[in-house]
This record gives structure tokens, sequence and C-alpha cells, in this order.
């Protein structure tokens, strides 16, 4: 298998990435949330300079696929008008920050992420894929979602800072929690050789200093609730998103892949889905060839015509990076040179089970 190409770093609005079609462009929107106004926006701009669809990523940001390069200056135009932009590349950078997508005006988790943004200016330069979890709520629904650095809930309902990776991390109040968050990263940029990008694979070789430990996050629950509408394989129509804008109502967006948005009727006419247990939402997948430069095999067509086909859950990845679930799952499908590798139980870089299998073999393969 030829090894796939890692960027270690991930697009922005300034830093845009070429893909297989044309130019990434990342939107972070702040604190998750974007107005009617600015959705109406964002997917005028998707149809106006890019392929007309939106990903949605697993940190919570939205991301134009499909610009060329002289699509790409009047775009950026377009998301500055609309203010979705930060005011600078470092800035942008730097807020690579999920915060759970139920927060509320004035409680615990905006106010940390409002004085985390604040205070990035002050930061050492960490690297591009470093980034913050905030996870403040009643309930830790975060648990799932890669971060380097998390303030969160102990079991008391205390404030702490935890380096993911950690059992347990440093008691904090909220006038505090930053100011620990800082001297953390500071800690990390000193101790990681140049080829460790995140915390938990630092905290593997070195032993994180017991003043960042201590106390114990509180359980974590699962992300179900209401408001809650799934986008299948990530991949936002713009016309959906503009169907969204016209209900004038704020949409969250959410690291689980879907949009929160309190219009009962929010999924009405689109593509989203509602009920958390639909097939398709069983299934992931990478956006494949022709998309992706590293893919080999076509992934989100097969893996709509598989959806309900096996247990558990489905990854189809078009090389082995496995961008769309990095992380282990029932059954993984991995393109290799045009063909599919099966791992099943594990992550899309595993052993394999099953190797060179076209999607007729898949059609017909029982893994009961």
């Amino acid at each position: 298998m030829t090894a796939p190409v890692v960027k270690g770093w991930c697009p922005g609005a300034y830093k845009p990435m070429m893909s297989g079609d044309g130019l990434v462009v990342r939107v972070r929107p702040y604190a998750a949330e974007i107005s009617a106004n600015q959705a109406a926006a964002l997917a005028d701009a998707a149809k106006t300079y890019g392929n007309g669809f939106i990903d949605i990523t697993n940190r919570a940001n939205l991301q134009i696929r499909g610009v060329s390069d002289d699509n790409y200056p009047p775009l950026i135009a377009a998301l500055a008008d609309a203010a979705l932009l930060d005011e600078d590349q470092e800035t942008e950078v730097k807020r690579n920050i999920v915060i759970t997508p139920f927060w509320k005006d004035g409680d615990v988790s905006k106010r940390m992420y409002d004085a985390l943004v604040d205070a990035l200016l002050r930061f050492p330069r960490f690297p591009g894929k470093f980034g913050f979890v905030i996870d403040c709520g009643e309930t830790r629904v975060l648990s799932g979602v890669s971060g380097d650095i998390r303030i969160e809930r102990s079991a008391g309902q205390k404030l702490i800072v935890r380096a993911d990776g950690a059992d347990s991390g440093r008691e904090v109040t909220a006038e505090s929690a930053v100011e620990a968050a800082l001297e953390l990263v500071e800690w990390f940029m000193r101790e990681r050789l140049e080829d460790i990008r995140r915390l938990p694979k630092l905290l593997s070789n070195v032993e994180l200093p017991s003043r960042f430990t201590g106390t114990a996050p509180e359980v974590a629950q699962n992300s179900e609730g209401d408001g809650l509408h799934f986008v299948p394989f990530g991949v936002l129509d713009a016309d959906d998103l503009a169907s969204l804008a016209k209900l004038n109502s704020p949409l969250r967006i959410t690291p689980w892949r879907a949009i929160l948005s309190n219009a009962s009727n929010a999924a009405s006419g689109t593509r989203l889905v509602s009920d958390p247990d639909a097939d398709i939402l069983k299934i992931s997948a990478c956006a494949g060839i022709p998309f992706c430069p590293q893919a080999t095999v076509e992934t989100r067509k097969l893996a709509t015509e598989l959806a309900g086909k096996w247990n558990g859950h489905l990854h189809v990845s078009g090389c082995s990076k496995g961008c769309a679930k990095p992380s282990v799952s029932d059954i993984n499908l991995v393109g290799n040179n045009g063909r599919f590798d099966l791992v099943r139980n594990g992550a899309p870089w595993d052993d394999a089970l099953y190797t060179n299998l076209s999607p007729a073999d898949l059609e017909t393969l029982d893994l009961t």
C-alpha cells in the first residue's frame, strides 16, 4: 500500500488546502454558531465560488470545496462581508476550539470560550492540529471529540483543565482556567520533539507533571438531544443550507456532523436526517476520488449502497489515513490501489482481515 501524505495541518480561510476538486476553504464559526444571514451567505458562496457542497468537519467547522484559484479572492471577500473570518491568520490557526453546541448565553462554556479566544495571541505558536475542547455543561458530551487541552467539569461539578490522554486534570476556577491552559501549552512546547504535534502522543513518552493532574472528569454522556439534524457523510448541499437559513434562526454546527436548530421543522424538505438510528448514520465515509488526491477508490456511493448490510459502524476510507473516522470502527473498508482492504474492530491503518476486495465482493461478503 502506498503511504498517504499526512499534511500535519488543517486548511483555513487564509491558508486553504489543495485537494482533488480544487481548494478547500475552511470556515470556523465563532462558538460553533452562524446566524441565518451568515448561513445564507455561506450557501451562496459555496454555489458561486465552489462546487455547491459544504463539509461539516468533526471539529464543528465548515469547508467550502471545489474553489478555483480565480474564485478564491472573491470568496474571501464574501466571507469577510458575512463576518465569517478571523482578523488575521494567526488568530484563525490558534482558534482551533470545539465548544459544546448546547451552550447558553452567559453560561460557563461560553464564558470560557470568549476568555480563551481573547487570550490566544498570548499563547506560543503551537502545531496546526493542536486544539482545545470546552465542555462545561451539566453533562460532558464531547468525550469522543479529539483535542489536546480540555476545559470541563469534574464529578463534583468543579471546573478542571485536563490534558487529553490524562485520567485527571487540574481543578481551576472560571478566572484561572485560561492561565492553566496557557501553562499546559507552554509545558507541551518545551517538552515535545519536532515530530510530536499532539499532547496525547507526548504523554505516551513523557510523564505529565503532577500539577496538571488530581481531579477526574465527570462521567461522559451521549450527544443525543432535541434539535439535532444529521448530515449524511458530513456533506451539506448548499441548497439545504439555504433552506435552513430561511427559518431565520441561528444554527449551531456540531462535531457529530449534525446541525442543531431550535426550529422544529428544520430538516423538512432537506437531505438532513433527524432519526439518530437511521442506517445511513451508521456509516462514515471520506470524500474519496475524484475529490481527494490521497484516495484510490470512490467511497460515498458505495457506502450508501452498503447502508444496513452489516451490524455496527461501517467506515469507508479512500486511504489508510481514515480522515472521516480516525479511530476504531466495527468495519473499515480501506482503499488500496483501486480495491478495498477490510479491517474489523480496528482503525483503518490496522492489519486487514481481507484484502484486494472489489465492490462486487463486498455485496456478497457475509460478516455475521
